[in-house]
């Protein structure tokens, strides 16, 4: 697995697992960190002002291991 695979690993999870239907999706980053791909996303719903921004933890078999919000609130 490397970087881009991981990133659509990460976008295939949303694709499966929301109700979004039409949603735009964007890597902002991604790392590896031990065995594991840190990428750093954001989703928006196209009827939505806002995107929000998430931390997806990919194995290196492609396996999504974790899913967190990421509070964007400024201060």
């Amino acid at each position: 697995m490397n970087a881009k695979d991981a990133g659509i690993a990460a976008r295939k999870y949303f694709e499966e697992t929301k109700s979004l239907i039409k949603f735009i999706f964007e890597t902002v980053s991604v790392k590896k960190e031990g065995d594991n791909w840190i990428v750093i996303c954001t989703v928006q719903d196209l009827f939505d002002e806002e995107a929000k921004r998430f931390r997806i933890i990919v194995s290196d078999e492609g396996e999504i291991m974790d899913v967190e919000k990421i509070d964007q609130s400024p201060g």
